[in-house]
């Protein structure tokens, strides 16, 4: 498949250990094939996007190239059990950035004088564009496999490339559920981690969108009155949990329930976490288990069609890089299981093992 680097099965074989008795997940996913090819069995494909390109082109701090490689042999050594079977994942493997990495090497539109920054910008927003167009070839193809991809890494951009595949294998607009301190709704100024859904929206992507957890602080005037002017899109505020307006469970319902009826991407912003290292780290947001939670209530109930964790930026926040790793492996193994769950007509995953 164009634009796609899939990883063989000896290559994922080194990043895990086999212990007696046990089964790990590495033991029985399956790769895409060089082809594009999707195991049968598999019912979610997963797919990083090492680039944090995106995320500097929108001013903001590197780091999200990393998330791909802190995650996988996390999620690989997780167990297969009755709860996730890893032969119903695929890895599928990366989107081609190496050159896009390449090419943007060292740009940094925050410092020099006003010509530099600016030629450094555009360098960094054509790349983005240039990703856009590989991410959504990959997606288009995954979806019309009949998988879910699950994205990990990368900025937020990304959400555009997801949301354009999404819609070109389903002939329509889909819907987005985006669990984010940010609404990422800035203007149409080339392209960053910044204005996905701004994007995605006057090119015909998205249809509805809720933003959940979003920071009334990081809301520009601009933001809050173009949310509130358009019935399409919904944004619950983190301060209204903190008033006792609502529960991260009555926003997950109220996230979900704004997608209803269309097909649906999940974007899962890792800065919603409290202090976790993040391209825009926060101070104060959701515990990891509440993210968690809100996550799988929302992927549970809404037609899931693409699942993306982003902005994860190990080396930006106080979690070591093997806590970062094993979060976004967690999170992933929800949405994995939710995913299978579903296919195989069971709701949602057993909670318990004996009764």
């Amino acid at each position: 498949m164009e634009h796609l680097r899939t990883i063989g099965t000896p290559v994922l074989n080194t990043l895990f250990a086999v212990r007696a008795g046990e089964v790990r997940l590495g033991q029985r996913v399956r790769p895409v094939g060089p082809d594009g090819a999707v195991p049968e069995s598999a019912r979610v494909a997963i797919l990083g996007v090492p680039e944090d390109f995106g995320v500097r082109a929108n001013l903001g701090r590197p780091g999200a190239r990393r998330a791909w490689r802190m995650f996988l042999p996390r999620f690989l050594a997780m167990q297969s059990n009755r709860f996730l079977d890893g032969a119903e994942v695929a890895i599928a493997g990366t989107v081609e950035v190496r050159d896009l990495r390449k090419a943007t090497r060292g740009l940094d539109a925050t410092i020099g004088g006003p010509r530099a920054r600016a030629e450094a910008l555009e360098r960094l927003r054509q790349a983005t564009a240039e990703l856009d167009a590989r991410v959504t070839a990959v997606v288009e193809r995954l979806r019309r496999a009949g998988c879910v991809p699950i994205v990990v890494g990368g900025g937020h951009n990304n959400a555009y490339g997801i949301l354009a595949g999404c819609a070109r294998a389903a002939g329509r607009p889909v819907g987005c559920v985006n669990v984010d301190l940010h609404a990422d709704l800035r203007p149409r100024e080339g392209r960053h981690s910044g204005n996905a859904f701004s994007y995605a929206r006057h090119d015909g992507h998205l249809g509805r969108y809720a933003v959940i957890g979003m920071s009334e602080a990081a809301a520009t005037q601009a933001i809050c009155e173009a949310i509130e002017s358009d019935a399409g899109t919904l944004a619950v505020t983190f301060e209204s949990m903190l008033r006792g307006a609502c529960t991260p469970a009555s926003m997950a319902a109220a996230g979900a329930a704004h997608v209803a009826g269309m097909p649906c991407t999940l974007e899962l912003d890792v800065d919603a976490v409290a202090q976790a290292p993040a391209s825009a780290a926060a101070a104060s947001g959701f515990s990891a288990a509440e993210f968690r939670a809100i996550a799988m209530q929302v992927a549970a109930a809404v037609d899931l069609h693409a699942v993306h964790v982003t902005e994860a930026a190990p080396g930006r926040g106080p979690w070591p890089d093997e806590m970062v790793g094993k979060f976004v492996a967690e999170v992933v193994r929800d949405m994995a299981a939710v995913v299978a769950a579903r296919g195989a007509g069971a709701g949602a995953p057993a909670a318990t093992l004996t009764r």
